[in-house]
């Protein structure tokens, strides 16, 4: 198998290394980490795959993310989590609500509602890991984008775009506590 090369964009988050390894792991994939702050958004011309990490507030903190999303959402596949999947949601127009309490290194169980390629192979629920004070709102949600998996309270936790590019998980499938996190990185990598 020919290698697939990827680039995973740090947006300065303390799980970024542990998504790298996972990344590193995965058979044919070729992983380069781009810290979002030296991002020339033409040198990811020579990737197949973008990850967009997690990070610290909010993706208008790193505007570069947007330019990104611009050039590429019709060209190459998308991963974004966390930050990254706020990220994509805003760039086709999706609110953020700020929740209260926020939910930082709690398990909770996830409900796939669509098929996605990123969830082949795993059961229609599983236990993620949650770190975040941000979600994408359902009010206004964009019509580019088709919800795929929330929680029992409703909260939209992934979302796939329309052209089959672009996926976004609200949870860290790098946890510890994520169930399966592995093999929904390995599907975006390989399946794609």
């Amino acid at each position: 198998m020919a290698s697939i090369k990827v680039a995973l964009l740090d947006n300065n988050d303390s799980f970024t290394h542990t998504i790298a390894a996972y990344l590193r792991d995965i058979a044919a994939c070729e992983l380069r980490v781009i810290p979002s702050e030296h991002l020339r958004i033409n040198d990811l011309n020579r990737y197949d795959k973008l990850v967009i990490s997690p990070g610290p507030g909010q993706p208008h903190d790193f505007p570069i993310l947007f330019d990104v999303i611009e050039k590429y959402h019709q060209h190459k596949p998308i991963l974004g989590i966390c930050l990254g999947h706020q990220a994509i949601a805003e760039y086709f127009g999706a609110n953020l609500i700020n929740i209260q309490p926020v939910v930082h290194g709690q398990p909770q169980q996830v409900r796939i509602l669509k098929p996605s390629p990123i969830y082949r192979g795993l059961p229609d629920s599983f236990t993620v890991g949650l770190y975040h004070s941000w979600i994408v709102d359902r009010a206004g949600f964009p019509a580019e984008l088709e919800i795929t998996a929330e929680l029992e309270n409703g909260r939209i936790m992934s979302f796939a775009g329309k052209n089959d590019l672009l996926y976004g998980v609200q949870f860290h499938p790098e946890s510890y506590m994520t169930e399966y996190g592995f093999t929904l990185l390995e599907n975006f990598v390989k399946r794609l």
